[in-house]
């Protein structure tokens, strides 16, 4: 077996983004990716079947205790994929509060099965529904990932107007940047202060509806290893795709996409070390991955 090494680095500036938030996103964000590996073990129940015990399977972030932490209902989508009308149903996110200090996070993960990766490849502009009054014409987003929203969105709208418009910080990485992108405006519509942390984000709509996101004034910071392809998506032959946002970039380049675009041992490393994000002990840290 190979050992995985850098072959370029960068050190990740945080400038103006908070690298505290970003070190809770990231757990949250790995604590959602085993909660779909536990459905997975499970046999994949159905919603009401199946009950998951939150844990940390990141050895990054065992800084953090999942006893501080509420987690809330699972939200669930069912959507279609645009080849295959089969509707699919899975578990993608949930509302996570601390205990310690009362903090509100809504959590989204990334890409874990087939269908998802599929769901990434499809890159046909559809138009959006925005959820906030007077919305500018012609705002078009990417059709996988606003399928998955569009079949989660009335169990999230729900949830939301739960938290009685106390603050959120909105997160996810990959499939789980674009959902919590899709979400923000949701949130902002039910009178919510959101504060938005992503990691690995691809471009989710076309230039209008960066304009539009743009205009409802939420912190947005996209963290982004240079090295990975994810955030480069869709490609430029799909669209005038845009990234919303502040780009906060690292580099750590480990020759392989999986292990370059891995939210624990590639962006939770960085986020723990940004003055060397490169993990010597990748091999380690993801032996599946080595």
């Amino acid at each position: 077996m190979a050992i995985t090494t850098c072959t370029s680095s960068q050190p990740l500036n945080f400038g103006a983004s908070s690298q505290q938030t970003f070190k809770v996103c990231t757990f949250l964000v790995n604590v959602l990716s085993h909660m779909y590996d536990q459905w997975i073990q499970a046999g994949s129940p159905p919603p009401p079947s199946f009950n998951w015990k939150p844990a940390n399977a990141c050895p990054i972030t065992n800084d953090f205790k999942v006893d501080d932490y509420s987690f809330g209902q699972l939200i669930w989508s069912t959507f279609t994929l645009e080849l295959i009308k089969t509707p699919i149903t899975e578990p993608f996110g949930c509302l996570v509060k601390s205990k310690t200090d009362s903090s509100l996070y809504l959590v989204f993960r990334g890409s874990k099965s087939l269908d998802d990766f599929l769901v990434d490849a499809e890159f046909k502009p559809v138009p959006y529904s925005a959820p906030t009054p007077n919305p500018p014409p012609g705002l078009l987003v990417a059709r996988g990932w606003y399928a998955v929203f569009t079949g989660l969105v009335k169990a999230l709208d729900a949830q939301l107007k739960t938290i009685g418009g106390k603050p959120l910080t909105v997160t996810g990485h990959s499939l789980g940047s674009a959902l919590a992108t899709l979400a923000t405006p949701l949130a902002v519509s039910n009178n919510i202060a959101v504060l938005h942390y992503n990691s690995a984000s691809p471009m989710i709509g076309l230039m209008p509806f960066r304009n539009y996101y743009e205009s409802l004034k939420v912190k947005t910071f996209r963290l982004v290893n240079t090295a990975d392809t994810v955030p480069k998506l869709p490609p430029k032959r799909s669209g005038d795709y845009q990234h919303v946002g502040i780009e906060v970039p690292f580099n750590a380049d480990y020759g392989a996409e999986k292990k370059m675009h891995n939210p624990c041992c590639s962006y939770a490393y960085a986020i723990y070390n940004p003055a060397a994000p490169c993990n010597k002990d990748f091999d380690k840290c993801a032996p599946t991955l080595g």
